[in-house]
């Protein structure tokens, strides 16, 4: 074997050892989400309480700068969702002058895990179909509503629930930059998805438009798909690579 096949399949053993340890990392977030919310469901109201002032309104309602965020950020999910369907349909010449081989790829795992985690999951299912109320619809935070755990679907709203955040979920999506990249460049696109996603979802709490676990999950739901993405990617490379 020559020393390019060993250094190849070296990376591949990283990259599987990575793919291992990052699903360990979720079922251990998922497990403890679960367990925290469960059995303390009124952190979401003693933290919401903490941006309620005295006149009832929430402090984010009156901010230019999370407004701003507020209006943004749904365009900037629709902008990587329409660029990821434009590279897949673009012209192979094209795409290697723009973006070029390597940001394609980025830009389309970022795209890919926009339509799958924030439009279909989060966006498509849960906000949809769980029914729980905002915490400025809350009756114990202002509003007419019942408060209701994360975890127990409710009727407490019809549409574009509290359960998940989509804004919070758009952040957490640039996670999905190094999708492909080395376990070292994985690593540093987590980061930078989860910080993206814990500002914004910190904004929309202090807007009154969502619980902290709403946020929290919906960093679960983005990370989940963006691991099935790339699990799926590596069965068919390993695929690919064992046809003769």
């Amino acid at each position: 074997m020559n020393r390019t096949a060993v250094l190849v399949d070296r990376s591949q053993a990283v990259a599987w050892r990575w793919r291992e340890r990052e699903w360990s990392w979720i079922a251990l977030l998922c497990a403890g989400l679960c367990l925290v919310f469960s059995v303390w469901p009124e952190l979401d109201l003693h933290l919401s309480r903490q941006f309620l002032q005295p006149d009832g309104r929430f402090a984010g309602s009156d901010s230019a700068l999370v407004l701003s965020i507020y209006r943004v950020v749904p365009w900037i999910g629709r902008g990587l969702a329409l660029l990821a369907l434009l590279l897949t349909v673009l012209p192979r010449s094209w795409q290697a002058r723009w973006p070029g081989p390597r940001w394609r790829r980025r830009l389309l795992a970022l795209g890919l895990s926009t339509w799958l985690g924030v439009g279909l999951t989060v966006n498509g299912v849960l906000k949809e179909h769980w029914g729980r109320a905002r915490p400025s619809e809350v009756a114990v935070l202002g509003g007419t509503a019942t408060f209701s755990p994360a975890l127990r679907p409710v009727e407490q709203c019809r549409s574009n629930c509290s359960f998940v955040s989509g804004h919070a979920a758009t952040g957490f999506a640039l996670m999905s930059i190094g999708l492909f990249g080395s376990p070292r460049q994985r690593r540093r696109w987590l980061l930078v998805g989860a910080v993206a996603g814990l500002a914004v979802g910190t904004g929309r709490i202090a807007q009154g438009g969502h619980f902290g676990s709403d946020v929290l999950f919906s960093g679960l739901c983005v990370w989940l798909c963006h691991a099935l993405l790339r699990e799926i990617w590596l069965r068919l490379a390993l695929r690919r690579r064992r046809r003769p």
